[in-house]
């Protein structure tokens, strides 16, 4: 943690997520009016899938995912008193990881990989595409709900003030970056009043 110019607290993401967990839910309608649903389209219709919601906080894409009834699902975050609150009506593995380091799971794991705004906080992004690459299964896909966040927010416990440490990354590096890391993508802008606050993408591996 750090202090910026104003002296306002900067929280790492484990500790700032920690803090809010017992309020995350109040955010829960924004955020979901920010993908509008666009991303079900891009869910797949087999059976029996295994998937991985990566940084899945408190559960907020449970109520889209668990409909698939999936063969395994796992919620993964770095912050663990986030995942205490993820709901568990369809069997749920819950994992404290983090998104900057080797996920502990075996290569070719999961058909389905979720993350929704989850990249801003991620510094490391090489890591990550590596990762997510490594753990997904050939043919199989990686949705990620972008947001472009213009402004740092202040969030508030108790009596406390502090923002969440964030980095500002443009789709058209992501997009570069997965390339890279061999990833086949499709971007889709997501409008707000004429203008475009954020994107989904969809991260293929062949």
């Amino acid at each position: 943690m750090s202090y910026n110019q104003k002296h306002i607290l900067i929280h790492d993401p484990k500790t700032g997520y920690n803090a809010i967990a017992d309020q995350y839910k109040a955010y829960h309608k924004y955020l979901d009016d920010f993908s509008k649903d666009v991303f079900f389209k891009y869910l797949p219709k087999q059976p029996n899938i295994s998937l991985i919601d990566l940084w899945a906080g408190d559960g907020r894409l449970y109520k889209y995912l668990a409909p698939l009834k999936p063969a395994r699902y796992v919620a993964c975050d770095i912050a663990e008193e986030m995942l205490k609150n993820h709901p568990h009506g369809v069997p749920v593995e819950t994992v404290v990881a983090d998104m900057e380091d080797t996920l502990p799971f075996n290569e070719d794991s999961f058909d389905l990989a979720t993350s929704f705004f989850v990249l801003e906080h991620v510094e490391d992004m090489d890591m990550l595409f590596w990762e997510v690459y490594r753990i997904l299964k050939p043919g199989w896909i990686w949705i990620v709900g972008h947001f472009i966040q213009r402004r740092e927010f202040i969030r508030k416990k108790d009596k406390d003030q502090f923002k969440v440490k964030f980095y500002h990354h443009r789709v058209e590096d992501l997009e570069k970056i997965a390339l890279k890391h061999f990833f086949l993508t499709h971007t889709l802008p997501i409008r707000e009043k004429g203008h475009i606050s954020g994107y989904i993408l969809v991260f293929k591996k062949p």
